[in-house]
C-alpha cells in the first residue's frame, strides 16, 4: 500500500465532520477517491449511495469484504482503477481524502463534471493556494482557476496526527460549491494565467504588451481583472 503513497485518515471525529459537511440526502450519488479502508465510505453509505475509486487492488478486494450487502445491492460500486484515467461516472456530490500528489490534476478534472458540492481533504498548503485572494503570496495559478470553476473555502485543518502512516504536513478541508464561470474563454484564460504568473514579478504589460492593468503585477489583479487582460489579448490576435 505504501507504493501509493496513501495516508489514511484514522480519527473518527474528523470523518463524521466530512460527511456532516457534505449535506447528503438519499437522492446524491457520492464520488469517493482514495476510499482507503473505508472510514468516509461507512459513514457515506449511511446517508447515499456511493461509487468509490480505489487505485490499490488489495484495497478495493478489502472494501468489497467490508460492505458486501452495499456492494450486493448496488448502493456501493467499487471501481478498481486511477481516478485521473478511468471513466468518471455520473455523480450529485464528491467526498475525499484527495491524496496528495495527484490534488491538482484530480481536482480540476473533478471540476470538469457537473455536480452540486464537493468537500475534500488536501494538504494545507495546497488548500491555502486554492483559496488564496489577490494581494497574497499564495495567490496564483491554481486560486484564479478555482475562482473559475467554483467558490472554494477552508472549513478545517486538520493535524497530521490524524493519519496512518503520519505525513510531513498538516491537511485542510475544504469546501466547493459550483458557479457560472465569470469568463468565457477558458483556453485563453489559462495561457494568460500561466503566462502572468510564470513572471509574477514584472508588470503585465512587461510580459503582454499593452493591456488593461499593465502597470500592474499578477497578484494584484483580481480573476475579473485577468478575465478582462484575456478578452483584450484575444481581441487584439483576431485583429
Amino acid at each position: 500500500m505504501v507504493r501509493y503513497s496513501q495516508n489514511f485518515l484514522v480519527n473518527p471525529r474528523i470523518a463524521d465532520f466530512i460527511v456532516e459537511q457534505a449535506e447528503l440526502s438519499e437522492d446524491d450519488v457520492v464520488l469517493e477517491i482514495g476510499p482507503g479502508r473505508g472510514i468516509l465510505t461507512e459513514r457515506l453509505l449511511k446517508k447515499s449511495r456511493v461509487i468509490a475509486i480505489e487505485i490499490d487492488p488489495e484495497l478495493c478486494e478489502t472494501l468489497e469484504l467490508i460492505f458486501p450487502d452495499e456492494v450486493e445491492s448496488g448502493k456501493l460500486r467499487v471501481i478498481c482503477g486511477d481516478a485521473l484515467k478511468v471513466k468518471l461516472p455520473q455523480f450529485t456530490k464528491v467526498v475525499s481524502n484527495v491524496p496528495y500528489h495527484i490534488a491538482s490534476p484530480l481536482l480540476f478534472r473533478l471540476l470538469e463534471h457537473d455536480f452540486t458540492l464537493g468537500i475534500l481533504m488536501f494538504q494545507k498548503e495546497f488548500a491555502e493556494r486554492l483559496v488564496a485572494n489577490p494581494g497574497s503570496k499564495k495567490y496564483g495559478r491554481l486560486s484564479v482557476m478555482m475562482y473559475y470553476h467554483g467558490d472554494a473555502r477552508i472549513l478545517k485543518v486538520v493535524k497530521r496526527g490524524n493519519f496512518r502512516p503520519i505525513p510531513k504536513v498538516d491537511s485542510a478541508i475544504v469546501r466547493i460549491v459550483r458557479k457560472d464561470r465569470f469568463c468565457h474563454d477558458r483556453d485563453v484564460l489559462e495561457e494568460i494565467v500561466r503566462r502572468i504568473f510564470e513572471q509574477r514579478r514584472k508588470k503585465i504589460r512587461n510580459i503582454l504588451g499593452d493591456v488593461p492593468y499593465g502597470d500592474k503585477r499578477a497578484e494584484q489583479l483580481s480573476p475579473e481583472e485577468i478575465c478582462e487582460v484575456a478578452r483584450y489579448v484575444k481581441d487584439r490576435i483576431r485583429g
